[in-house]
């Protein structure tokens, strides 16, 4: 049984990745909800403050003392999630912005269509950081504890689970082909 190897490095320096439709669709769908939960964060930062989600996308700097804590978010937080916007747009830019047709199949062997997304060095740590992003939030809404004990018990869970760990896959993915 052979692996498919999702990236690939070229030789001019880009990584080439391959993604079915729907995956591309998925991926560019939870980056886009992610992009708006962050625009969210930084246009309410007080009501974002009290989403648990930003907790994880934004721990506090000193766990001991609440008071500085407070005061190095206020100086930091909106700068961060910026950062983390312009991370997830890379992601958006890299994957297009057209939606494939899910049902394309190659004429041939009646096989579907991959999407082909090229990810330039400099693209790479923003894809990286951004699929960080997109698992710490889908760990806060599945309420992940500490030990990796799912928590959330609806109907919604079972698929949110599985793109939990699809996520965690692209990203050792695309960490395994940038360490060749």
């Amino acid at each position: 049984m052979s692996v498919r190897q999702r990236f690939t490095p070229q030789r001019d320096g880009l990584l080439l990745g391959r993604f079915e439709p729907i995956e591309a669709y998925l991926l560019r769908l939870a980056t886009t909800q992610l992009l708006e939960m962050l625009d969210f964060g930084t246009t309410d930062p007080h009501l974002a403050a009290s989403d648990g989600v930003f907790g994880r996308l934004l721990p506090d700097a000193y766990r001991d003392d609440d008071e500085a804590a407070a005061e190095f978010r206020r100086f930091t937080a909106t700068g961060l999630l910026e950062r983390k916007a312009q991370n997830a747009q890379i992601v958006l830019d890299s994957l297009g912005a057209s939606e494939p047709d899910t049902a394309t199949l190659d004429s041939e062997d009646r096989q579907p269509v991959m999407v082909m997304v090229s990810v330039d060095p400099d693209a790479v740590q923003a894809w990286l950081r951004s699929l960080t992003d997109l698992r710490l939030t889908l760990a806060d809404r599945l309420q992940i504890s500490s030990d990796g004990v799912v928590h959330l018990a609806t109907e919604d869970t079972p698929f949110l689970r599985e793109l939990y760990e699809w996520l965690g896959m692209l990203q050792e993915e695309l960490v395994y082909a940038i360490d060749v």
